[in-house]
Parts: C-alpha cells; structure tokens; sequence
C-alpha cells in the first residue's frame, strides 16, 4: 500500500513538472531590434567636416537619419516604427543593449548609464551679449512606445559639458507606469550664460537596467536656438511633417511575387496610407501628392497630384490620409522594386531672420525635408507579410517546438526556397529543420535539416534553398522546428499586423497566435516552373526518420556503415535491424539530446543530426 501511494505521489510530481515546463514555453516578443541609418548632412559637409562643430540655431527631427556631423551615438539606435505619434518620422531609440543588440550587462541587477547620443561641440563665445539669456533646447520624449515602458527607478537625463570639462545633469525624466507610452512630451531648457563656452556639448543618457532591452525611451525634433522664451504651450514651429512611412499592400501582402502577380492580375491594391503634423500654432492650407515607380524601368504611375486637404489643417492637428483608388498600375514584365513617394506642398521652407532689411537664411534647418517619404514594395520572387525591417523579435522557447506562418497563393507554385529573418548574432550556427506543410495538423511535405546562417551582405535574411520540388496551391505553411529551450530570436514587423497568421507547436498541439502583434519574418520564394530538375534515382533517395526520435530510426536508402555519435564525439552502439529498404536503430541506454548519424553513401560520407527526445 505504501509502495503503491509513493509511486501515485511521484506520478503526481512528475506531472506538475511536465505541466510547469508547458506553461513557461511560450511564443513571445522578445526584444526591440537595435538599427542604424548614418546619413552625412550634405548642406553641412563642406564646412563644418574640417572643423567638426555644430552652428546655431540648430536642429534635428532624425527624419533621415542620424547625421553624423552633427551627433556621437554610443548604444542609441534609429527607428521609424518604435514611438507613438512621433513629431516627424525617425526617432532615436534608448534602452539598455548597444549598437548591436547586445546587453551592457549579463546581471539583471546591474544599473546605469547605457546609450547616449551626444552632440559635436558649439562655440558659444560668438553668442552675441545680448542674446545670452534668450538660448533655449527642446526636444520632445517619449517613455516606451511600443516597446517596455522603463521602471521607476530608470530615467532620461539630459547633460551638458561645463567648461571643467565635466558631465552637468540638467533634466532628468524618471520612469514609471504614470508615463503615458503613446504620448509625446516636449520640454524646453534654458542653457544660462555660465554654461555657454567655446567647448559646449550637450547630451541625452539612459540611466537603468543594463541587461537587455526592457526600458525604452525615445526622442525627437530636437532645436537650440537663441532668442526663445520658456513657454511650452506657445514653443511653434513653420513646419509640416510626415510621420510614418508609406503603407501600400497587396490583399495582405507587403511583398509579391512578380510571376504570380502577372497572372493574376484582378488582384486589388490598397490605397496607400500616410500621417502628418502641423506644428506650427495657426491653420495652414496644403496639398499631397503620391507616385509609384518601378525601379527596373522607371516608369511612374501618378496616383494623386496636388491633392488639396479638406478641410483646412488646424494648428498643431495630426491628421490620417489616403490615395485615391489605385486602378491605373500595370504590373511589372520582370522582377522589380516599386518605390512609393508621398510628397506635401506646404511652403515650407529654410529657417531665415530679417534684419533690417535684410534677410538671413540658415541652411541647416530647412523644414521641407520632412515632408517627403519614400517606401518600397518588392515584385521579386517571394510572398512577405513583413515591410522588411525588424522592429522587434519573437520566438518559442520549447525544444522540438515548431513555429509556422501560413500563406496564400492564388496561382499553383513551386518553392524554391525560404528566408528567415534571423536576429540574434549569438545563435549563429544553431541547427533547425526548415519545414513546408500544407495543413500544420498533418505531416510536413519538406524538412531539411540547415544551421542558422549569417545573412550574405546587406541582406538581413538568412536564405535556404530547398533541394525537391515543392508544389503548393491555396493555403500553405511554412516554417521551422527548434532543438533548445532558448528563444530563437526571427525579426517581427510591427507595421502590418498579420498575427493570425503565425502558428506554434510546443506542447505536441498546433496553436493559433493571439498573443503577439505584427508580421513574423519567414517568408517562401517562388516559381511558376520546377525549379529543380528531377532525379532519376528518386526511388532511391536516403530518408530518416522519425527526427525527433524516441530511440528507433529508420534510414532507407542506399547506405553503409552507420554510425551513431553524442555531443561529445563517442560512439554510441545501436542495435541493427535489416529490413528490405534499409535499417532500424535502435539507441542503447538512449538520453535526450541531439546524437549524429555518420553514413557512407554514393556522395560519400555524410553526417546527419538527430534529436532524441
């Protein structure tokens, strides 16, 4: 009796620890994506790169970049996506991983200083007396956005550099859950008199959790200037802006396959969205306009042309609108890019000062350039829900889990390969089966062992061909399976929200994803045609499986000599059994974990891995 409660008690733990390790996996958004766009101000270039200062009045709203003449960045990062009603797109991004994504500290409890963006030196001595007291710095913050909203204990400083050469904090913004995450907060700095010399420089630092990035702050449309008054309420500006990019889609797509799109040409394009901001205190009457080009031949296609608002903007008014109907555009005869152009007229124009008749113009703060944003939509050879830039990463964090994306073709294709957005650099050289289904609940039609690579180039996506031809029409999935408990880190779009697409496998049951928003970064390439030609010893291909495996494998095919290996290189001995189209294995005193399968074949010796489970 006693023998037979013990076994119903260890059961009993056994079983909550089973349910505990189901609970804790998960998909996840793991991480915002650390990114740089360094841009060389042209106006600038020539006569301020020998002598490497800032010139008053001076601004910045990052719509193109970070420019390099004018600030240092350590850890801070560029984004266009993160912040919430931003005052123009481009923002800088703070938290607590450097330029690469990669933590400041492995502690969780290790606090301080991270990213900071600094500015070249300004010479205030050429400040006329006159105008001392009258120097003020805005900048508008924001605490979290889409990413974490920072904890009580972290904070924004601004500091500047005194003339001993040392650090001065003079703001700072503290953390915490009365921070409003969509919300946008300008502030107004006065830089008294004792603080101006020839060496000034002022600074933006995040102060907390240098572990990772669970605090984010954000700024934009930073202005110093002499001459201004502290007065949030009246600080304006003669400025119109946009403040995100162009969103085009076709049906749910971001990206197309051109072949397909040839023939299947009913198929409806949106209209092509954008934002803007009047920040200027009065109503300002304007126009927009939007072209599409296709690169390859640049041909355009005028969608709208000075497209009156209607009504009139009002001061300071954010404002959604559309395109008209996109009826007139032809597709593509070849793979190509599409770039897509939003354009204001709004008579904005260089910052200028009238001074007794005559009028002085300040080339580095022209307020036009934020009133245009150019985008692209790829006509290449692959289905994308994703705009192709990682605002963040997601995963699963289940070894044998499996994660997928589900697709639709209106045209029966062939894949030819898949890309996966791969994001974390640690995790390069992990192996994973890519995989193809056309329904998740049934077997796979493909899976092929690859490791996680780094992407060639630019590219930021990982490609895999595949090495059988795959036919898929209507819905298809396509995805992989992990061998570690750890997130594998695929880039996530936040711009087009397709998560009802995502699927994940961790408890041996398929589920739809409701917990994260946005668009996973694996996408199929494809062809009208087989992309590969058909062997004529297809009857004779090697197969093994099952992969993971409990202990028996089946390999079938032509082979000789298996030989099985753990993690540490010993051989494990398997017990053989010969059938008519191969071999049985069976592991001997078998544990979890990946084992390699070592078989001669007509290639010569090929190795393959095998998850135990």
């Amino acid at each position: 009796m006693a023998k037979t409660e013990q076994k119903v008690r260890l059961f009993g733990v056994i079983f909550l620890l089973h349910l505990s390790i189901v609970a804790h996996a998960q998909f996840a958004q793991i991480a915002p994506i650390a990114k740089q766009k360094f841009i060389v101000s042209e106006i600038e270039s020539n006569n301020l790169r020998t002598q490497n200062i800032n010139q008053i009045p001076f601004w910045d709203d990052f719509s193109s970049g970070i420019d390099t003449l004018k600030w240092t960045v350590k850890g801070g990062s560029y984004t266009e996506t993160i912040g919430i009603n931003p005052p123009s797109l481009g923002m800088i991004l703070f938290d607590g991983v450097d330029n690469i994504g990669k933590p400041y500290s492995n502690s969780i409890q290790n606090q301080g200083e991270s990213d900071l963006i600094t500015s070249k030196p300004f010479d205030f001595n050429t400040i006329p007396e006159e105008q001392k007291e009258s120097l003020f710095l805005s900048f508008f913050w924001q605490a979290g956005g889409l990413g974490e909203i920072p904890d009580e204990n972290d904070q924004l400083l601004l500091q500047i550099l005194t003339r001993e050469k040392t650090w001065l904090t003079i703001w700072n913004q503290a953390g915490g859950k009365s921070n409003n995450p969509e919300l946008f907060t300008q502030e107004i700095i006065k830089i008294i008199p004792e603080w101006q010399h020839s060496e000034f420089q002022f600074r933006f630092v995040s102060d907390g959790r240098k572990s990772g990035p669970f605090d984010s702050w954000l700024l934009d449309y930073v202005y110093l200037n002499t001459g201004r008054t502290k007065n949030n309420n009246n600080i304006s500006y003669p400025d119109r802006s946009l403040t995100q990019g162009n969103n085009l889609r076709l049906g749910n797509y971001g990206a197309f396959p051109q072949a397909v799109l040839e023939k299947n040409s009913t198929l409806t394009w949106s209209t092509i969205k954008n934002e803007f901001l009047n920040l200027e205190n009065r109503f300002r009457a304007m126009e927009y306009s939007i072209t599409i080009e296709e690169l390859e031949t640049e041909k355009k296609t005028l969608v709208n042309l000075n497209t009156p608002f209607n009504p009139v903007p009002n001061s300071r008014e954010r404002r959604k609108f559309q395109s008209r109907e996109i009826t007139n555009l032809e597709t593509p005869s070849k793979p190509s890019n599409l770039k897509i152009t939003t354009y204001l007229t709004t008579g904005d124009k260089r910052l200028f000062t009238i001074s007794q008749g005559d009028t002085t113009y300040f080339d580095q703060v022209n307020y036009a350039q934020n009133d245009t944003v150019s985008t692209f939509f790829p006509l290449l050879d692959y289905f994308a829900y994703d705009n192709g830039s990682a605002d963040y990463a997601a995963g699963i964090n289940q070894r044998s889990g499996m994660l997928a994306v589900k697709y639709n073709t209106p045209e029966e294709v062939y894949i030819k390969g898949i890309s996966i957005n791969f994001t974390n650099r640690a995790q390069l050289d992990l192996p994973i089966d890519i995989m193809i289904w056309d329904q998740v609940e049934k077997k796979p039609l493909f899976v092929k062992e690859v490791l996680i690579s780094k992407p060639p180039g630019e590219d930021k996506f990982a490609y895999y061909e595949l090495d059988t031809n795959i036919r898929v029409s209507g819905e298809f999935f396509i995805g992989f399976t992990q061998f570690t408990n750890d997130f594998i880190h695929v880039g996530l779009d936040k711009i087009n929200d397709q998560s009802d697409k995502i699927f994940y496998n961790i408890a041996g049951t398929w589920v739809q994803n409701k917990e994260v928003i946005g668009s996973l970064m694996i996408r199929p390439h494809v062809s009208l045609t087989k992309p590969f030609s058909e062997s004529r010893n297809s009857e004779k291909k090697l197969k093994i499986y099952p992969n993971p495996s409990d202990g028996t494998l089946n390999i079938e095919g032509e082979f000789s000599n298996p030989k099985i290996f753990d993690s540490f290189g010993r051989e494990i001995f398997a017990d053989r059994e010969f059938t008519s189209s191969g071999e049985i294995l069976t592991f001997i005193r078998n544990k979890p974990g990946i084992y390699l399968l070592n078989l001669i074949t007509e290639r010569g010796s090929e190795s393959f891995r095998i998850l135990v489970k």
